[in-house]
Formats: structure tokens, sequence, C-alpha cells
């Protein structure tokens, strides 16, 4: 019998348990035994897997996390490494691998390629919704809808007090998500490491609003902007507003995954199981324009998705 391999990398995001359901579960409707090796690249390199079957995956389409667990492994990032990793592949007879995950984890597998003739699919799954390739991953709309349930409640408390509230949501060096929460929730104040930050542009949104009448606001700011506490108090310091901060934090990498995070990791791992059934590797699927495609691990890799800066000025037209 084939094998199919299957880990999950790096940051754990909502729908990677869908994932893992549809891989296995897909797999075995084309005659494919399946191994899921736990704790990302750590459980490659150790060789320690589970074996999946479409019983063993029951009931956990709706689960956040990942029932194989996932974890740094710097171990990965040497060529002994990976070399390890290819060894074990062989050593399983495994023909193909799917890699669930972000960038981070496809720049490991677009190396493990180099060392192994399995084929390797990366199905996108990150909150950041950063992979070059396609416009949605796996998790990014759950991410969204959580931090926007937040920060929801948040502006009750903000016009109820008449404050300003900086909101730091995640993303270390991409905008994807700070930018579309911020627009949903109609923050008047959107940050993005994208853009530069211009405090003097942010004071003179606050002072037009106020003197609008306008004592509340939210500003939604992605981590990787910068040390948000610093940036609460300059606010502060420089308008005259009662300015509080408040860090949405991991709650938006766990919980149930919506409808449409479970959607696209059921088409992914379709798409995946088919490009290996038909001999097809080292490749990333994605959405774009509304269609399931797939495009090489390579190219994912060496180019980076740009964020459309054009939606904050559509944000701060919509918040005046």
């Amino acid at each position: 019998m084939k094998t199919i391999g299957v880990v999950t990398s790096g940051g754990d995001a909502p729908g990677m348990n869908a994932a893992i359901r549809a891989v296995t579960r897909l797999a075995y409707a084309h005659g494919f035994q399946v191994l899921g090796f736990e704790r990302g690249w750590e459980g490659l390199i150790q060789n320690r897997f589970r074996r999946l079957d479409p019983r063993s995956v029951g009931g956990i389409i709706q689960l956040g996390g990942t029932i194989l667990l996932t974890s740094r492994c710097p171990e990965f990032k040497t060529p002994e490494g990976v070399r390890k990793a290819a060894q074990n592949l062989a050593a399983n007879h495994v023909d193909g691998l799917v890699v669930i995950g972000g960038d981070g984890s496809f720049r490991g597998a677009l190396e493990l390629s180099r060392e192994t003739d399995t084929l390797i699919v990366g199905v996108p799954a990150t909150i950041d919704n950063d992979v070059y390739g396609t416009d949605e991953t796996v998790g990014f709309d759950t991410a969204v809808n959580t931090a926007v349930a937040e920060i929801d409640k948040i502006r009750d408390t903000a016009v109820s007090h008449e404050r300003v509230f900086v909101v730091e949501v995640m993303g270390r060096r991409r905008g994807f998500l700070a930018l579309a929460v911020g627009l949903t929730v109609g923050a008047e104040v959107i940050l993005v490491p994208e853009a530069p930050l211009n405090m003097e542009e942010v004071y003179k949104t606050i002072r037009e609003n106020a003197a609008k009448g306008k004592r509340s606001g939210i500003i939604v700011a992605a981590e990787g902007v910068g040390d948000t506490r610093k940036i609460a108090r300059q606010i502060e310091e420089n308008t005259g507003a009662e300015v509080r901060l408040s860090i949405v934090g991991y709650a938006q990498r766990g919980g149930s995954p919506t409808a449409r995070s479970r959607l696209l990791a059921s088409l992914f791992a379709e798409k995946a199981i088919r490009l290996i059934t038909q001999g097809f590797g080292n490749r990333v699927v994605g959405l774009q324009r509304g269609e399931i495609t797939s495009i090489s691990l390579e190219e994912s890799c060496k180019n980076q998705k740009q964020l459309d800066t054009r939606l904050l000025e559509l944000a701060k037209t919509l918040a005046t």
C-alpha cells in the first residue's frame, strides 16, 4: 500500500484539524495509508508518528489547534536535520507528504524537497494570511472573527467612558490580520508593518475626531508596528485623550474554526491529494480569484504576498 504523510508545522491555526481529517479520508479513498508525524518537523526528524485512518480523525473537524501537535524545531534548520527527515521519509516509504502550515513551514519543506523524492504539497494554514500563492489561508477567517468579536465588546466600553483604545492583534511581520480586523470593526486608525508609522497623523486623526464630538475610538495595531504600550502613552500625551491598551493575544490562534476555515481546509486537502495521486510534488495549493489552484513550492517561498494598502484609505474614509 502506498503511503502519505501529514505534518502540521509552525504556529497553530484554526482549521488544521479539519485539514488533517480531509487529507486522511481523501488519501484512504485513493488507496493510501496515512502517517501523521507529531510535533511538526521534530516528529519527522525523530521518526515519531501515529497511523491515521478515517475513524481516528472522526469528531475533530470542529476542534481548534492540531491533534498532531506542533513545535518550533531548530534542528530542522540545519542540513543534518533535513537529511534525517529525508531518511525517515524513505525508511517509511512515504510517497507523498502534505505539509499544513505557513510560509516558514513551506521554506522548510522546500529545503526538504531537495533531499527527497517524496512528493511534497503544502496546505496554507496560518492566521497571518501571508502565504504567496493564495488569497486566503486556513484559519485566517476564524482569527479575524475572533478579534472582531473582542473589539466589538471593547468599543462598548470605549463609547461609555469616552476613551480611545489601542487594540493589538497578531502580526509580527505582516498586517493582513490587522487590516481585515480594523476595516471590519470600523477602526479610526489601522497600524500595519507595511506602512510607515506616522504618529503625527495618528494624533491629527484623534484631535479631528474630538473636534467633531467623537471622543471615543478604536486603533487596531499589528504587533509588528512596535511597542503598543509606548504608542498608547504617546497618543494620550499628545492629544489629551484618555487612552487604554488591549492586547487580544493568543486567543486569535485558537477556538473552533469558522465554516469558512473548515471549507478551505477541505478544498485545499482535496487539491493536495489529487496532486499527489497524479504524480505532482513540490507544490503549494491555494485560492486565487475564487478557484482552487497550485503554484510551485519554490515560487511561493521566493515571493512576498503584497498587502493592499489602499484599503487603509478606505478604512479611514469609512471611519470619518
